[in-house]
């Protein structure tokens, strides 16, 4: 995957590329019917499918707030590179570019495309001015206009995502995803604590993503490329008086250490919510009674 970042002030000939533009937060279902859709059009014309996506989400920017991404740029490059995507550009969101009329926007970057494949409701652009008609309006390269793709009468995309994941409705975060929801981060060192109860755990570093329900999941984690069950934690820890969210993953028959290691959890079902326990003892019936819950749901399920 050629992957190359730009900015407002650049300038980028777009000649024989296939273009999907968009954020793509979660590479959802709808976002993959989009990409298909470009993938195709540029193997039958013989072109280049290029993916054009942004560093951050425009909005937050606007506000000064942080974003927390369903998916990480890297795994929106990777899942691209899957379905046959050969380019990533990467454009940087700052003051320039939010400012950047759709009109320069276009002039700058679109020039010379073979075809802009866009959702039908996906803006870009100064005010959020651009738009699917403002490109077809513009007539100097073909536009591809995906229309809206619902469940059960709802629109699918990233904000009914996050609502599902705040819910601890995965099944149905899972089916508008067309995957798990999926964190990656690097393990680092906790306080020991689940060692010493008796279900040792890695502490993910979870920084800038959307965090589900907190509470308590079955999950699959992958390490090394290879897959294992895991129960996985997520909150602050109440019955030790705890002031900070912490995603903790205690991995089914694998007991060597993984600090320092980069690893990814799926998140697949929800056990139940965070609770604060009277007592150590207490907390570690729970945490055994969640475990056998888990590997229940492991042994129920096609995961």
């Amino acid at each position: 995957m050629d992957l190359r970042r730009l900015h407002a002030n650049d300038v980028f000939d777009a000649s024989g590329l296939v273009i999907a533009l968009g954020f793509f937060d979660g590479m959802h279902t709808a976002h993959v019917r989009l990409l298909e859709t470009a993938v195709a059009v540029a193997k039958e014309r013989g072109k280049t499918a290029a993916l054009y996506t942004f560093s951050t989400h425009v909005l937050s920017h606007l506000r000064r707030e942080p974003f927390f991404h369903l998916t990480s740029l890297s795994e929106k490059a990777a899942y691209a590179e899957r379905l046959g995507f050969a380019k990533c550009i990467v454009f940087e969101v700052d003051d320039a570019l939010v400012e950047l009329e759709p009109e320069r926007f276009i002039e700058r970057f679109l020039l010379g495309a073979e075809d802009v494949v866009i959702g039908f409701d996906y803006s870009f652009g100064r005010f959020g001015r651009g738009n699917a008609e403002l490109l077809q309006h513009d007539g100097r390269f073909p536009v591809t206009v995906v229309p809206e793709i619902a469940f059960y009468g709802k629109k699918i995309g990233s904000s009914r995502i996050r609502e599902a994941l705040a819910e601890g409705a995965l099944a149905l975060a899972t089916r508008l995803l067309g995957h798990p929801y999926r964190i990656e981060g690097e393990v680092g060192r906790g306080k020991g604590r689940g060692k010493i109860l008796g279900f040792p755990t890695a502490n993910v570093d979870y920084d800038g993503y959307f965090l589900p329900r907190q509470g308590v999941y079955a999950t699959r984690t992958w390490i090394g490329g290879k897959a294992y069950a895991s129960m996985t934690n997520i909150g602050d820890n109440p019955t030790f008086a705890g002031n900070r969210i912490t995603l903790e993953v205690n991995v089914f028959q694998f007991r060597a250490s993984l600090y320092g290691e980069r690893i990814a959890v799926e998140f697949l079902a929800f056990v139940r919510d965070e609770a604060k326990y009277d007592s150590t003892a207490v907390l570690i019936d729970q945490m055994h009674h969640d475990e056998r819950t888990v590997r229940s749901i492991f042994e129920k399920e096609e995961w």
